[in-house]
């Protein structure tokens, strides 16, 4: 009789321990799941960030591939708004809208290097439509092509 009533004062006692375990279990595995929602929001942020600088690498290039199309940069005598289009700059005009639009409000700026009127120097800025912490990034893309 008296292991009997060892038995049941022992059982009462394990009982809330196995209820403790659970509970650490439980916890363990919801810290385990707030670093994946947390991995997955950063993943999310760094994809919007390539998408967006692989739209600027391709609009640079669109212009380039503009500049090259006309063949307008010969010499020295020529800026590039009249590079653009015959003078007209209505292609450099249409590409900075593309810009614009591409990026809510982004700016795209191409100049010719002042000693040297083959190299152009595109430069495309944006701020991110991704937050990050509690500010949005400004970002900036530049690329120098040799136009010939």
């Amino acid at each position: 009789m008296m292991n009997d009533s060892l038995m049941n004062c022992s059982q009462k006692q394990q009982g809330g321990f196995l209820l403790i375990e659970v509970l650490a279990a439980i916890l363990i595995f919801s810290f385990g799941i707030l670093g994946l929602v947390g991995l997955q929001a950063s993943t999310i942020n760094n994809s919007i960030s390539a998408e967006d600088r692989s739209q600027a690498a391709l609009l640079a290039d669109n212009l380039v591939a503009t500049l090259w199309n006309k063949s307008k940069l010969v010499g020295s005598s020529c800026d590039l708004l009249c590079a653009a289009d015959a003078g007209n700059a209505t292609d450099y005009t249409n590409w900075q809208a593309k810009v614009k639009t591409a990026f809510q409000g982004g700016s795209g700026v191409a100049t010719l290097d002042a000693s040297n009127a083959s190299l152009v120097t595109i430069t495309i800025s944006w701020t991110s439509a991704v937050k990050t912490n509690t500010a949005t990034a400004s970002h900036t893309y530049t690329t120098e092509v040799v136009v010939q």
